[in-house]
């Protein structure tokens, strides 16, 4: 059976695994399939069986545990679109080209009774025959919040932009951000990077 596993937090994010025919061993053990270098995966931490057409991961006795879609297991048979998390990093399972979780069957909606159309208002009838019908009031516009102004700056450099000329930076700005030129990232990771809840 084909199936895959996605990095979706952790580094370097969108990584695929692919998962073949047999066992795959994960852990931070050299001797592993798919190593994890972090203090947080155990040496040997699981296992995944991809055989008889199902896709099996198996804890080792981690100390940290593997968890699948949020829950802590022993074994599992994983689903498409399963998030399996060991240590720092959380991948979502791709089985048979699919990472989407099965619909649950849509509940037969309800009928909904029809609501009377409110009725319109009577338009006003001309003031004298042969003149058009009143034009309804237009709201005037209002004045503009100080806190939605541009501020000068702003101004400025919409008005060289305008021009063709690229806006001054502004003082303290940081120089734009150099390209990295190079191939493809190795897989690493550090606790650092990954103990920030933002990552």
């Amino acid at each position: 059976m084909e199936a895959k596993l996605h990095l979706i937090k952790g580094n370097p994010q969108g990584k695929q695994v692919e998962v073949p025919e047999g066992t795959i061993t994960v852990g931070r053990a050299e001797d592993s399939d798919l190593i994890i270098a972090s203090t947080r995966v155990s040496r040997h931490h699981c296992e995944i069986v991809n055989e008889q057409n199902r896709l099996v991961i198996r804890d080792k006795g981690s100390g940290n545990g593997t968890l699948v879609n949020g829950a802590n297991i022993q074994e599992q048979v994983l689903a498409a679109g399963d998030e399996v998390q060991v240590g720092p990093l959380t991948f979502v399972v791709e089985i048979a080209g699919k990472r989407e979780k099965s619909a649950a069957p849509a509940a037969t909606p309800r009928p909904v009774a029809a609501q009377p159309k409110p009725a319109a208002p009577p338009a006003k009838a001309p003031a004298k025959p042969g003149q058009p019908y009143p034009k309804a009031a237009q709201p005037k516009p209002g004045p503009v919040p100080v806190g939605k102004r541009p501020a000068p700056d702003d101004i400025l450099a919409s008005l060289e932009r305008l021009a063709g000329k690229k806006p001054p930076a502004k003082p303290g700005a940081a120089p734009p951000a150099q390209q990295k030129k190079g191939g493809d990232q190795a897989f690493q990771i550090s606790d650092e990077d990954l103990l920030d809840p933002d990552k």
